[in-house]
């Protein structure tokens, strides 16, 4: 089988196309991964899941850094 000049520009102008879209997908999805698991960001992943699972077990009311300090600093909750 072989193929036309027009059919391999068509063929190569097609796989830069993907190319482009799947290197931008694939950006975004990194940068949306970066965004769930940065430490310093208080919405991380991480930290949400902590925290629906210390509401869960606790009184729901407040988080794990806020019941610590009431306790330290003798405050019932």
């Amino acid at each position: 089988m072989s193929f036309t000049n027009q059919q391999l520009i068509g063929i190569g102008i097609a796989g830069v196309l993907a190319f482009w879209y799947l290197k931008n997908k694939a950006v975004q999805t990194a940068k949306d991964v970066g965004e769930a698991v940065n430490p310093i960001d208080r919405e991380n992943i991480f930290n949400r899941g902590f925290n629906a699972l210390y509401g869960s077990v606790t009184d729901g009311e407040g988080t794990l850094g806020t019941d610590i300090a009431d306790w330290v600093n003798g405050i019932d909750g």
